[in-house]
């Protein structure tokens, strides 16, 4: 699972002027939390409190945080939020409460939003290997990571903060009120910052994006108890920030790596830090017969794999990787990058080693005639002491599937893109490696407060022109968006008539997909923030198409549904030449078909003229001669063909039945 895998939710504009543009927001509704709260099932109270160690970097991704460590689910864990984390996995905190849902009294005056509580802890004695009491020679400390703003569009505001607070056991508060008595524990803030500042200059100068603070517990006297807690508490403004946030979430604060422990937190440990990468070059998931293709160019060369060494000295570790088919056990290919020592994150970042940082990729997926089949690819990291202290981040899978889509977007929504004061349109290229049939197009769309986006829209499909969309070649008109509260679940919009992808109409096998609207809001479609294809976006509000700003890196989550393969796919794009038809489109059953002029020389007697429908199967071949009786053929969408039977030569032209 991963971040914010989901959706988003937008208050109206209430009114806020903006100029016409590409527009990125952010989220304000997580359905990840949404449908885990709904269908949780509390868990046992626990009756102990925790010993040390107590330690998380929150790489069991589970939605909310781990149980036998935190005593509340505010924060959300996932592994998308965050921009280069020390390890796989953080614990978000931000403005949606622990439904996923917007804090009610969210507004531009500071507020309380998230908290992450650490249970009860014996920070009275040492348990093992000798039970003993803590004392302040035994040098108690409490180290974390974290990082504002992350991936989301904008940083907090410079009214939010994120507090560290301590609670002694037994510092309470008796209040009285109508209703009764009840006890409030006393916290007392320890640390704290101010926001106010995006990601990218919180890693300067040193290129860090995430910050380790280490606090000394030295108040004996208060903390050195029995039912010791820690939390931090998420102070949160939607206002003051570079994007309009304070109708939507915002005051993001990213926690990693939370480690309370005697003696200075020494954490032999090492980490992948992020998620296993696609092994394509292009998309993250394509239809197997377009990679078979073109698979030499469709593979990476290398993958970007990041490892951190969380100690404070050197490590030697080992990494590898392997592919599996489907479920299948079988090894189809094994990479060892074998061993190496990588010294510590705080002062070095990730491994710069190439076989570990940059691992080739020095196979190709093996030839299959299954429509849709998935590669399995585990990556593996094993210490030289084979003793880390939290397995969990030593191993990540990427699921490579080949099925009938084309995908830029991993599959999660962390923001939402669309267009912003103006009619318009937005469009995401595609190249084909072979002619085809598109049959469809998915996409998301992020739940809207004032349901702005539930307007009718235009789905389109343009061809291209020098690099940007070129003509409408089809409509799908007045569609409504439809979204739905799961989990990141993209919706299939189906062609009655399904188009074939040639190198006539399509020159270069290029073609683009996207939406026409006719009113100002931002219709908010799902926006993947982890993997960036800006070049491929193109959005237009005056005439001209612009391509979308690096500003705005990620990935829409629209995607075209390709077809079975398609006989034209034989075609060589070089030999094909245009036939015109007359009359187009067909209702009385008959057609007559113009020859290119380099043709006039050939008898008919040497031609032979086919059809092929819409979904690729051949319906007429003959003998050619006009006119040409298509009476028994259902109306729709065909593809022409002539042959010439000496030379081989093809020519061809579109035609409809009504």
């Amino acid at each position: 699972m991963t971040k914010n895998i989901f959706a988003i939710l937008l208050f109206t504009l209430m009114g806020i002027s903006a100029i016409a543009q590409e527009m990125l927001t952010m989220p304000a509704y997580n359905p990840a939390v949404a449908n885990k709260y709904s269908i949780r099932i509390k868990s046992a109270a626990v009756t102990s409190p925790v010993t040390l160690p107590f330690y998380d970097d929150f790489s069991v991704i589970s939605v909310y945080p781990s149980p036998l460590r935190w005593a509340d689910n505010f924060a959300f864990v996932n592994t998308d939020f965050a921009k280069y984390p020390p390890s796989i996995g953080v614990a978000t905190l931000d403005a949606l409460d622990e439904k996923g849902a917007l804090y009610t009294n969210a507004g531009a005056n500071p507020f309380d939003a998230d908290y992450l509580t650490s249970l009860p802890i014996r920070l009275d004695s040492i348990l093992s290997p000798v039970a003993k009491a803590i004392t302040l020679s035994d040098s108690v400390f409490l180290s974390f990571y974290y990082q504002p703003q992350g991936r989301t569009t904008s940083p907090p505001s410079k009214k939010a903060s994120l507090l560290l607070e301590f609670h002694s056991p037994g510092d309470n508060d008796t209040i009285h009120s109508i209703s009764g008595t009840t006890i409030e524990p006393r916290w007392k803030q320890i640390w704290s910052t101010q926001g106010g500042v995006s990601v990218d200059s919180f890693a300067l100068p040193d290129n860090r994006y995430f910050r380790q603070v280490l606090i000394p517990v030295t108040d004996s006297a208060s903390y050195f108890k029995n039912g010791f807690q820690f939390r931090f508490h998420n102070i949160a403004s939607l206002a003051g920030n570079s994007q309009p946030d304070w109708r939507s979430n915002g005051s993001n604060w990213n926690i990693d790596v939370v480690w309370l422990n005697t003696g200075r937190p020494v954490q032999k440990d090492v980490a992948f830090a992020e998620v296993a990468p696609s092994m394509l070059r292009n998309y993250e998931s394509m239809p197997f017969r377009q990679y078979r293709k073109n698979f030499i160019n469709e593979m990476k060369d290398t993958l970007d794999i990041k490892i951190a060494n969380l100690d404070n000295v050197p490590r030697n570790i080992s990494y590898r990787y392997n592919v599996r088919k489907n479920s299948l056990s079988t090894i189809i290919s094994d990479y060892n990058g074998g061993d190496g020592t990588i010294k510590p994150y705080l002062t070095d970042g990730y491994t710069k080693i190439p076989p570990f940082a940059h691992p080739p990729v020095n196979f190709f997926f093996p030839v299959t005639d299954e429509q849709k089949v998935v590669f399995h690819i585990m990556h593996t990291l094993v210490t030289s002491d084979n003793n880390p202290l939290f397995q969990s981040n030593d191993t990540i899978q990427f699921d490579q599937l080949f099925s009938n889509y084309y995908a830029y977007d991993n599959g999660t929504s962390e923001a939402g893109i669309g267009i912003n004061g103006a009619a318009g349109s937005y469009a995401v290229q595609y190249k084909l490696n072979d002619a085809d049939t598109l049959r469809g197009i998915q996409m998301y769309f992020n739940p809207v407060i004032s349901g702005t986006n539930k307007q009718l829209i235009d789905l389109v499909v343009w061809n291209d022109a020098f690099g940007k969309p070129g003509q409408i070649i089809k409509s799908l008109n007045g569609v409504t968006p439809i979204y739905t509260n799961s989990l990141n679940e993209l919706n299939s919009y189906w062609f009655e008539e399904p188009l074939v992808v040639d190198p006539i109409t399509f020159p270069g096998l290029i073609f683009y997909i996207g939406w026409s609207q006719t009113f100002n809001d931002n219709l908010n479609v799902g926006f993947d923030r982890y993997k960036d294809s800006h070049t491929k976006r193109f959005y237009n509000v005056s005439g001209e198409w612009d391509m979308s700003s690096e500003i705005n890196y990620g990935s829409l989550m629209m995607r075209p549904i390709v077809g079975a393969e398609n006989p034209l796919g034989i075609i060589n794009s070089a030999e094909v030449q245009h036939i015109r038809i007359q009359p187009n489109p067909v209702t009385d059953g008959n057609l007559i078909v113009q020859l290119p002029e380099s043709w006039t020389k050939n008898t008919n007697s040497k031609l032979l003229i086919s059809i092929i429908s819409a979904t690729g199967s051949q319906v007429l071949t003959d003998a050619f001669a006009n006119p040409v009786n298509v009476s028994a053929l259902s109306p729709g969408f065909y593809m022409v063909i002539l042959t010439d039977k000496d030379s081989g030569r093809k020519a061809s032209g579109k035609m409809v039945i009504r």
